[in-house]
């Protein structure tokens, strides 16, 4: 009797019975979405419905046509009822897809919110080596082969050690970590004459920083300051502005006019730390006809290009006073304040 009264139901509510729609085919009846929908989530029924039809095409042949209306009314009252129950159960597993992403952030905040505690018992810790790491990190005028004094090695794994800690504290797995602090226990023994094999560490602490932030959908709480200090450190300047954190340099190229390898270097650290959004450069020229800064731009334009996310970084020229000529200024959108 239950199902009788749910069927009579689905009947008013749903395909409608036999008296308000003309007779369909079986092809029509179960080649339907709504039909596909019931005999993936509701077999069941879906195959009560079939029964149905199929004893209805048997009373046909019989010539019993009483029997036959009477089964593929049935067949579409228990069709009817099978897609009411695949749309129910899709409801309820949507509701707990909802549900674990919920709680699945919920968790990374409280995460991000640890580390940003863990952060700031580690900045405390390296704070009176702030000098030497704020000159250490002005690479700029590094190039691959120059030499690096004791207090620029020793700032620079002061960085890569720092930089470690917060890419733990934002979950990054031992096996991530361990290979680095190998690395960094390494170059820190044999202290090597280059700087080099030092900046190429820091460039990989930075990079699994923003492997571990890349799995937030966007920037986290307080990521524009992280990248206005970040900048600011690694020698460049750097504002927080209403279209996102500004950054700019003067030594993007020599005084050749040559794109500096090491700024650009830099600057692709910088990119893969915090990788959210797109970033639009501007180089300050004399003039936008210049074909000798056109050349110097195109230049950079490849340089910029060899990344992983080539198409992220858009760049332009612009005549301004406010810059000097080979200045170059670039905005990272995603960074704005709330």
């Amino acid at each position: 009797m239950i199902w009788r009264a749910v069927l009579v139901a689905s009947c008013v509510a749903g395909l409608g019975c036999a008296a308000q729609q003309a007779p369909r085919t079986s092809d029509s009846l179960f080649a339907s979405p709504a039909a596909e929908l019931a005999r993936t989530h509701a077999p069941d029924l879906y195959g009560q419905a079939q029964t149905a039809w199929a004893r209805a095409d048997e009373a046909q042949r019989r010539k019993d046509d009483r029997a036959a209306n009477d089964r593929r009314t049935e067949a579409r009252l228990w069709l009817a009822a099978a897609v009411t129950e695949a749309e129910r159960i899709q409801l309820d597993q949507r509701r707990d897809e909802l549900q674990r992403e919920e709680e699945r952030w919920a968790k990374q905040l409280a995460r991000d919110q640890e580390a940003s505690a863990v952060v700031a018992r580690d900045i405390s810790r390296y704070e009176a080596r702030a000098v030497a790491l704020r000159e250490a990190e002005r690479l700029a005028a590094m190039s691959e082969s120059s030499a690096v004094s004791d207090a620029a090695l020793d700032a620079i794994l002061t960085r890569v050690r720092l930089n470690l800690a917060i890419a733990e504290a934002l979950g990054a797995a031992d096996e991530q970590l361990l290979p680095l602090r190998k690395r960094a226990d390494v170059v820190a023994h044999r202290h090597p004459e280059s700087a080099k094999l030092a900046e190429a560490l820091l460039l990989k602490t930075e990079a699994l920083m923003g492997d571990m932030r890349a799995q937030w959908p966007e920037p986290a709480p307080g990521a524009s300051t992280e990248l206005v200090e970040t900048a600011l450190v690694t020698g460049f300047a750097a504002d927080r502005m209403s279209s996102g954190v500004v950054i700019r340099s003067e030594r993007f190229f020599t005084s050749s006019g040559k794109v500096s390898g090491a700024t650009v270097k830099r600057f692709h650290g910088l990119l893969g730390a915090f990788p959210h959004g797109p970033v639009a450069c501007q180089v300050a020229v004399p003039e936008l006809r210049s074909r000798v800064w056109a050349r110097r731009v195109a230049l950079l334009v490849e340089r910029l290009r060899r990344m992983d996310d080539p198409g992220r970084v858009s760049t332009s020229m612009v005549v301004t006073r406010s810059l000097s000529a080979g200045t170059v200024q670039c905005t990272f959108a995603a960074y704005r304040d709330p």
